[in-house]
């Protein structure tokens, strides 16, 4: 990873850490959120998971992921210089073993 790579990552970690904290407060059943990306094809690999509860219902959580996706795509744009494409932001349920 190249240095500018890595200032790059911590910009994403920082900023998509600020939507998770707030998110968890204002977001039913909203867990927490998640990134990959290849720098040798950024921005376009660049893909964010957000991680919601079980328990929670499927249309909570389907409604939840859609207000949430504009907050992502805010909080990055000035990172990687355009707007995220929804289509690279996907919702999935953290299982837990019982």
């Amino acid at each position: 990873m190249r240095k500018s790579d890595r200032k790059i990552e911590r910009e994403i970690i920082r900023e998509l850490t600020k939507v998770c904290e707030e998110a968890k407060f204002d977001h039913d059943g909203f867990i927490w959120l998640t990134h990959e990306v290849d720098y040798q094809h950024f921005p376009k690999s660049l893909k964010v998971t957000l991680v919601f509860n079980e328990q929670v219902d499927e249309t909570v959580m389907l409604s939840e992921f859609s207000l949430l996706i504009p907050k992502v795509q805010e909080a990055l744009e000035p990172v990687i210089g355009v707007i995220l494409p929804a289509k690279q932001i996907e919702a999935c349920r953290e299982h837990t073993m019982h």
